[in-house]
């Protein structure tokens, strides 16, 4: 199969108004296949049911990629859900944020010092899933955003491409026109 006639088929010579819908419908697909789940499930966070759990661990841990340190706190805590016990690690609800900031680190690790006691939030369908900070974080949106991108990108090029197809037509038309009034 053949895309576009032989001349949008030369090197440097794309087919905008391929590109455009290529760009739009990938950018879409991955937005509702890969970007939109996630987001939907750690906002659904918000409304889960509550119990107390206790802290078990509460530690920082500290290393080095690249030649930047990154501090990661290590939060674990038990919980009971219908008489059985869980345990947890996950302090937000969304993905983690990768984090060379010690100050944020410290911070939740003073939040939640062993043996305090914690409000859990947990997945009533799944309830070994479970997050003491409920909510989408900033790095959830991340996905989304480039998909959006990806998305607006290819409208933009659709779009310029039908309208300099429209133009080329318009003009196909005038010069056709003019020959037939010699």
């Amino acid at each position: 199969m053949r895309f576009g006639n032989v001349t949008t088929r030369r090197p440097g010579n794309a087919n905008p108004i391929t590109l455009g819908t290529i760009f739009a419908l990938v950018g879409a697909a991955i937005f509702f296949f890969f970007a939109l789940p996630p987001l939907q499930y750690s906002n659904s966070s918000k409304s889960w049911p509550i119990v107390q759990g206790i802290v078990t661990r509460s530690e920082i841990d500290v290393w080095s990629s690249n030649g930047r340190t990154h501090y990661e706190p290590k939060i674990a805590y038990t919980y009971i859900v219908d008489g059985k016990k869980y345990t947890s690690s996950q302090i937000e609800a969304g993905d983690p944020a990768p984090d060379n900031n010690v100050t944020h680190a410290k911070r939740l690790q003073a939040e939640y010092p062993v043996d305090s006691e914690v409000t859990v939030y947990y997945d009533p369908e799944l309830p070994e899933s479970a997050a003491l900070q409920p909510g989408s974080n900033g790095i959830d949106y991340l996905p989304a955003a480039m998909c959006g991108i990806f998305f607006l990108v290819g409208l933009i090029t659709l779009y310029q491409g039908l309208k300099a197809r429209k133009r080329a037509a318009e003009e196909k038309n005038a010069y056709n026109l003019s020959l037939i009034h010699i």
